[in-house]
């Protein structure tokens, strides 16, 4: 009996215990007051069709899929809306510039696609400002959604002012959730033409607003930046009252390290990175890498008092589902190709995605004028421009670079950014963007003579790395010249650099000295070993000038092409000689 009584009592203490747990975990963890379903895309620059890119693959090794695409975006913005319809969409901003979409249908386009989308909001982005001041009334007029500005006074502009808000209110599940929109400041020094349009400090103007809503009793605050990744950082730690901010302008890649590596990609931070605002409220920071290529998806829960009490990620990458390797389409049937796949689930970010057919069949119309365009005639080559250390294409781009942003001492450009040698005869535009199909855009950096002499090393030892010393292969450039010792040793190998001055003369580059100097976007990133123009410390601006562009503006300009004469590169196979250019 005693023993019963025993095991009795310490049921009752046990299920007490269990009791007083529940409760304290209950006060101390209270449930939600309000979820949030968050989708955003920043930086998507006209990129309407999917971008071969290519992966390394664990296990596979290097791969090219077909990555983003707004009709593989609309699939997967459908499935989530099934299941979540009250969800917001929104755009870091822009949304203009990066592909012949842009080029030929000057920018409606974007909008009427983004409209399929079914976009809540957008904030601008530098680049919407490539075209000036005049079509962006139009753009806004063709958007279903607001375009949001905070710091961006168009009073000067009054066929813009009376169409941009400085934010949005939305009703959500009964909630009202705000909408700030902010623009970098750096806007009239990277785009084409502000016309009369004045950009206000984003930290304040963010202050200045948040009061506003607050006033109004709204306390669940989104802004929409196209600042900058480490600028939203720095907002979000010098005010009060932002919950969340979406970013754009960096192209940043934000996600789990250890899952991204297996497809070969590293972000730039978590995903999403989450600071202590100047109250001590939490704040989540989140971006959408770029070109449609990741759609973020955030549900955050906010307490009553509207403070971030919690919050689940699941970002996606939309995929393809054909691969290549080495040019080779890899069969569905094969092992290569499931595994791919399964390395794909294993990313958990990376999934395969069919397109949309209703987005599909509303862009072909556009896909055969852009086939049309392909075919006609640029310029004419009078003999085989054949890829060489001094030959072919390279040094043409190069020059072109150098011709599209005057104020540039040097132009430097990565061995593979030009995909193919050009035969003797016209010059299509299919041609063109065959040797320069990635539609980077080109980038202006200051590099002093020590950096500018430690991104070539870096980049020779990464093309003898990959392709070795029996033909060497080097980078493109313009208005320098050097000699490249193959013997010495890594870190070494560059001698005799000399830069071009404003009389066309060569002198010696001194370590300390600036040259501004021009690239593309894959460089600017430090790509193929450029490691140094990535950490250059000093000016750097993006022109919104698409490498492919500068290249057809810059053919048509001569008319007639062929190999340059000039010896830029001169590689000396031993300490007593040059071998052959």
């Amino acid at each position: 009996m005693r023993t019963v009584q025993n095991r009795l009592r310490t049921f009752v203490q046990a299920l007490a215990a269990f009791v007083l747990i529940m409760v304290v975990s209950a006060c101390s963890t209270p449930p939600a007051h309000f979820s949030l379903t968050l989708l955003h895309l920043n930086d998507t620059h006209s990129h309407l069709e999917a971008v071969p890119v290519t992966l390394e693959i664990d296990g596979v090794g290097s791969t090219t899929a077909e990555l983003g695409g707004f009709a593989r975006i609309k699939t997967v913005l459908d499935r989530m809306r099934a299941s979540e319809p009250d969800l917001l969409l929104l755009h870091g901003g822009d949304a203009l510039q990066g592909t012949l979409y842009f080029t030929l249908f000057n920018g409606g386009l974007e909008f009427d696609f983004l409209n399929l989308l079914g976009l809540d909001a957008m904030t601008f982005g530098n680049h919407e400002f490539d075209r000036g001041t005049a079509p962006i009334p139009g753009w806004i007029k063709r958007s279903r959604f607001p375009w949001l500005s905070a710091n961006i006074d168009f009073s000067a502009e009054p066929a813009i002012a009376p169409l941009v808000k400085p934010y949005l209110i939305k009703t959500v599940a009964g909630e009202k959730v705000a909408i700030i929109g902010v623009t970098t400041e750096t806007t009239p020094q990277t785009t084409h033409d502000v016309g009369r349009v004045r950009f206000n400090d984003a930290v304040a103007s963010t202050r200045r607003q948040v009061a506003a809503l607050t006033a109004q009793g709204i306390n669940k605050i989104i802004l929409l930046s196209h600042l900058g990744y480490q600028q939203d950082l720095q907002l979000a730690s010098q005010v009060a009252g932002v919950d969340l901010i979406i970013g754009g302008h960096s192209h940043s890649l934000l996600g789990d390290t250890t899952r991204l590596a297996v497809v070969g990609l590293v972000p730039d931070g978590a995903y999403p990175t989450e600071l202590a605002a100047l109250d001590g409220r939490p704040v989540l920071v989140a971006q959408a890498w770029q070109w449609g290529h990741l759609l973020g998806r955030l549900n955050v829960q906010f307490d009553r008092a509207g403070v971030v009490s919690g919050y689940s990620a699941k970002q996606v990458i939309p995929v393809g589902e054909r691969f290549s390797r080495d040019g080779t389409s890899v069969s569905p049937e094969s092992s290569q190709y499931q595994a791919i796949v399964n390395v794909l689930a294993q990313s958990g970010t990376a999934q395969i995605v069919a397109e949309d057919p209703a987005v599909l069949a509303a862009l072909a119309p556009y896909q055969r004028q852009l086939a049309q365009f392909h075919t006609a005639v640029v310029a004419r080559a009078v003999e085989d421009l054949k890829r060489g250390v001094n030959s072919g294409p390279g040094p043409l781009v190069a020059d072109a670079m150098l011709g599209a942003l005057p104020n540039a001492q040097v132009a430097l450009l990565n061995y593979g950014g030009v995909r193919k040698s050009l035969l003797s005869g016209m010059i299509s535009e299919g041609d063109l963007l065959e040797v320069m199909p990635f539609a980077d855009t080109l980038v202006l950096i200051d590099l002093n003579g020590s950096e500018l002499q430690a991104a070539l090393e870096g980049n020779i030892d990464f093309l003898i790395a990959k392709y070795g010393l029996k033909q060497p292969v080097m980078p493109y450039v313009a208005g320098i010249r050097f000699n490249v010792q193959l013997s010495a040793p890594r870190g070494s190998r560059v001698t005799a650099l000399t830069v071009r001055d404003s009389r066309g003369n060569f002198q010696p580059v001194e370590p300390a000295a600036l040259y501004r100097t021009v690239v593309n976007t894959f460089v600017a990133g430090g790509g193929d070993g450029f490691a140094a123009v990535k950490n250059a410390a000093g000016f750097r601006s993006d022109s919104g000038i698409i490498d492919s562009d500068a290249f057809r503006e810059y053919l048509k300009k001569l008319g007639t092409v062929s190999n340059s004469d000039e010896q830029r590169i001169t590689i000396l196979q031993s300490a007593g000689g040059a071998g052959q250019p």
